[in-house]
């Protein structure tokens, strides 16, 4: 499976978790409780290294960051 495909699925399941379970920052929508590389390739079925691959490329992109345990995600829509 190429990579961008799995940072689309990725970037679009962490955007759901944002909107319905995330805190609204100025910045973006901010997910403040815990989500493991495990709990992530559960979400999107993918390996656990694919996904530290994915956030890795969402991180450097721009569409997510990471404040500790923090997930900083950046809806487009908002951009």
């Amino acid at each position: 499976m190429s990579l961008s495909r799995l940072e689309t699925r990725l970037y679009s399941v962490l955007v759901t978790v944002a909107k319905e379970h995330g805190v609204r920052s100025r910045r973006g929508f901010r997910i403040q409780f815990p989500l493991t590389h495990e709990d992530l390739s559960f979400l999107v079925g993918a390996h656990r290294v694919s996904i530290t691959r994915a956030l890795k490329a969402l991180k450097e992109s721009g569409r997510l960051s990471q404040e500790g345990k923090t997930l900083i995600v950046y809806p487009e829509e908002a951009a």
